[in-house]
């Protein structure tokens, strides 16, 4: 049903059986039949994207797994929504959503992609206890706060490709609420601009999470991780410079006054 010009699909909910339903690509308004427990019931798979429905609306849809509302301009959320229990995949990228809330409560869901919308932070993202993979790029991420992000240790894949994440004091703080990301993406954020080169970056991450896999779509290989032990040690010898000059020079002025 790909392209039809459907505007409203309620005399589908009389198909009790169906599993499989793609209305993508049409001009749906109505999608109040998809939010009554009686309907749809076997529905395992729905996808909505590029249509004309204006909020998040409530959907029951006991057996839904996959959901995909991508590419609606949705930035209201139906008050009756508060999650969904058996929803694994969720695609709602290319909308207007402001926040990670909406998306609470999800704890079967394994991916989530809410690319190009205007999500400012990572907060609200409760009750995401199988998450495995969640695209967020193309926000307006400014920074990881240091409170209030919910701890996801489920959580592989992060791509935060394109927001405005400053530098590596925030980008460290996302290892303490996902501490077992293997896969991370900063592409075009203000932090990896900041490098000469990817390889330095990619050695500063390293030194701080050393079982990171792919980073900015580089594959960590062994050569990356030497680099990292050698700029590791390298900086820690600079600083170790550092201190023991000022040492000196305090002592020096400490022995200049006593002879005064």
């Amino acid at each position: 049903m790909l392209g039809n010009n459907i505007a409203d699909p309620t005399a589908l909910k009389e198909l009790h059986n169906i599993q499989y339903l793609n209305l993508a690509k049409n001009k749906v308004k109505n999608v109040a039949c998809f939010c009554q427990e009686e309907s749809f019931v076997n529905l395992r798979y729905l996808n909505l994207s590029n249509n004309k429905f204006t909020e998040l609306p409530n959907f029951t849809l006991p057996k839904l797994e996959f959901l995909d509302i991508s590419s609606n301009k949705l930035e209201k959320v139906n008050e009756a929504w508060t999650g969904h229990p058996s929803i694994k995949i969720l695609n709602a990228s290319d909308n207007k959503f402001k926040s990670m809330a909406p998306f609470k409560n999800l704890p079967k869901c394994q991916e989530l992609y809410i690319s190009n919308n205007a999500i400012v932070s990572l907060t609200g993202l409760d009750g995401m206890a199988s998450l495995r993979v969640l695209h967020v790029r193309h926000n307006k991420i400014e920074k990881v706060e240091e409170e209030g992000i919910a701890e996801i240790p489920t959580l592989e894949t992060l791509n935060l490709r394109t927001n405005k994440i400053p530098d590596l004091d925030n980008l460290f703080r996302l290892f303490a609420a996902y501490p077992n990301v293997k896969n991370l993406n900063l592409l075009n954020c203000p932090v990896e601009l900041a490098y000469s080169s990817m390889n330095l970056f990619l050695a500063d991450v390293l030194a701080k999470k050393p079982d990171i896999k792919r980073f900015c779509k580089v594959d960590v290989n062994d050569k990356n991780k030497l680099e990292a032990v050698y700029l590791a040690k390298y900086k820690w010898e600079k600083a170790e410079a550092e201190r023991k000059k000022l040492e000196e020079e305090e002592r020096r002025k400490a022995e200049q006054e006593g002879e005064g």
